[in-house]
């Protein structure tokens, strides 16, 4: 990983390999590079000057929280719109402008509980707030981590390098992220979702029986490894 780089050119050496040469002047070689460049909106065919909407240089249109255009009757939603462009998201997108084009303030839904999961190998898959967020709102919290290699699951499906980390508020001890990588994480991570929407603390995970050898044990040893880092402090 070459963080806070930025890559100046790109040049085919011998026997058809690349070298990437990046602005600090470092020089990185691979059998085959892939440059992302990230992603633009679709609307070249929209014609939506005619309607009066606006897009931005990427082809994103902006909206308001109920997802209206700047013109009020025009809706837009998912990936269009930006970040996160996920598909769960969009669908949700579309249910809250759908009620609101027909004048239903009723359904509502909350951002800061959607689920993110990224579908690599191996899978990674988080929701809630980063240590790093928490950090600069000031928020006292503690962080208990378990490994798929100290589960009996992970041990069976050779999953080594799998984890699981929960962050939980120091003093209230409400759950307030989960960040999960390794295998089947984007369907793991729903527990911890659950337990964030109906305001959970880290102790519904010490309390409560896992089926064995699951994953989801992963949450209980996560737990107690936080608690006994909270302990420390606590005397």
């Amino acid at each position: 990983m070459r963080l806070g780089e930025e890559v100046e050119s790109v040049e085919e050496i011998a026997d058809g390999a690349v070298v990437a040469n990046l602005e600090s002047k470092k020089k990185m070689s691979g059998d085959t590079l892939l440059y992302a460049v990230g992603r633009q909106g679709n609307i070249d065919d929209l014609n939506l000057a005619a309607a009066g909407v606006e897009a931005d240089n990427r082809g994103r249109i902006p909206v308001d929280k109920d997802f209206r255009t700047k013109v009020p009757h025009i809706f837009a939603v998912g990936d269009v719109i930006g970040f996160p462009a996920l598909a769960s998201v969009s669908m949700e997108q579309g249910r809250i402008a759908a009620a609101r084009a027909f004048g239903d303030d009723h359904v509502v839904s909350n951002p800061s509980f959607y689920p993110y999961g990224i579908y690599t190998i191996p899978e990674i898959s988080f929701i809630g707030k980063t240590e790093e967020q928490l950090t600069e709102e000031d928020v006292p919290y503690e962080v208990g981590v378990a490994y798929y290699r100290e589960i009996a699951r992970g041990q069976i499906r050779g999953d080594t390098t799998g984890r699981l980390k929960l962050i939980f508020n120091r003093e209230t001890r409400q759950v307030l992220g989960v960040h999960i990588i390794g295998e089947g994480a984007a369907e793991l991570v729903h527990i911890g979702q659950a337990v964030m929407v109906l305001n959970g603390t880290v102790d519904y995970f010490i309390d409560t029986v896992f089926n064995y050898p699951t994953l989801a044990e992963c949450y209980k040893a996560a737990a107690f490894n936080g608690i006994n880092r909270l302990a420390r402090f606590e005397g």
